[in-house]
């Protein structure tokens, strides 16, 4: 026994393995390490008794299957054989068998939500029963009515078998913990749903873009302009300050006269009444940090000229090696202000466009 392995427990198997450790030689001062192989012992685990039933069984259940397969192919071949030519036929006498058998897995799958399982269980024995049906009448065909009845029973002992097995491995979920998993599993399947429905949908806008031509190039245009206007349109307007009205100027009431009977009186004129619209209004004084007197209105942006996008992609749909500075003469052509930047965001532009202009580097 080697004098690094631990000493052995009584009552305990124990199983010969090679292992490997390193060794370090030293010579100069220069290591060199290199793996040594060594004998050991090591505990053997009990041999575990339901594991070894489990695997069993469901060897049992495999072997019931394949003879099952095989019989109801055989019988329902041998049914058809005169109608259609031997390969088909026996083709299709193994579907009724493949049919339970498919029914068995998706069963299996769901063996923990018993009502997802439940639509695979009942079509399974539906196609058992179709299984069954075709030997029983294969036996009848060859006047061996009790051979058939009992050749069609082999389906049943072997789609039982696997019932049993089923149910061995089923553990049917608490209401809520089951709510959980179903939530869980929604939430993950629309993520995945959306994250494949955009996925398409850029594969398609890309592949129209490369091979769209002018009418997409057209379509796109008139669709960005729409776009543009109906969200310009859709904004709410800011109200329009009501001009200060001015004061009227009321002349005042004339003087008494003193009544006379020996001369006509003469009437004071009164003051010229001046109207509300010639009273020159003062503007108000503008807020504190402003310079000048009055506010430069708002930039109103047109949205009859074609977007930066749009002028970018016809011009390189037109010809793919435009360079940036007839980009910019467009843009500047189709009425975009002269900005200091316009020549950097008409390159960006055009780089989202057609992004091979990186590398061809085309300036």
């Amino acid at each position: 026994m080697d004098a690094t392995e631990q000493p052995r427990i009584p009552g305990v198997k124990y199983r010969k393995v090679t292992r490997y450790r390193t060794q370090t030689t030293v010579i100069d001062g220069i290591p060199s390490a290199r793996e040594v192989p060594y004998t050991a012992w090591e505990p053997v685990p009990p041999r575990e008794l339901d594991e070894l039933i489990l695997r069993g069984v469901t060897a049992v259940a495999g072997g019931f299957t394949a003879i099952a397969v095989a019989g109801g192919t055989a019988s329902l071949g041998g049914l058809l054989n005169p109608l259609v030519p031997a390969v088909i036929a026996y083709g299709m006498g193994s579907v009724f068998a493949v049919a339970w058998l498919y029914c068995l897995g998706i069963e299996w799958l769901n063996r923990t939500a018993p009502d997802r399982a439940r639509p695979a269980k009942v079509a399974g024995w539906f196609f058992l029963l179709l299984s069954m049906g075709a030997v029983a009448a294969y036996g009848h065909t060859l006047h061996q009515e009790w051979a058939g009845g009992f050749g069609a029973c082999v389906d049943l002992v072997a789609k039982g078998s696997w019932w049993l097995l089923l149910r061995e491995y089923a553990v049917p979920l608490d209401a809520g913990v089951a709510h959980w998993v179903q939530d869980q599993e929604q939430r993950l399947a629309g993520r995945a749903l959306l994250a494949g429905r955009v996925r398409r949908l850029n594969r398609r806008a890309a592949y129209q873009r490369a091979v769209g031509g002018a009418e997409f190039q057209a379509a796109d245009a008139m669709l960005t302009h729409a776009e543009a206007a109906r969200g310009l349109s859709e904004a709410p307007a800011e109200p329009a300050p009501e001009p200060a009205r001015a004061p009227a100027v009321v002349a005042p009431p004339a003087a008494p006269v003193p009544p006379s009977t020996s001369a006509v009186p003469t009437p004071t004129p009164a003051q010229p009444v001046v109207p509300a619209a010639t009273v020159p209004v003062t503007p108000p004084a503008p807020p504190a940090g402003q310079q000048g007197g009055t506010q430069a209105p708002p930039p109103v942006s047109d949205i009859t000229r074609p977007s930066m996008a749009a002028i970018c992609r016809r011009e390189i749909g037109v010809d793919p090696e435009v360079t940036d500075t007839a980009l910019v003469a467009a843009v500047l052509a189709a009425g975009h202000p002269d900005k200091p930047n316009l020549a950097d965001t008409v390159r960006r532009t055009a780089l989202r466009v057609d992004p091979t202009r990186k590398t061809r580097r085309v300036s």
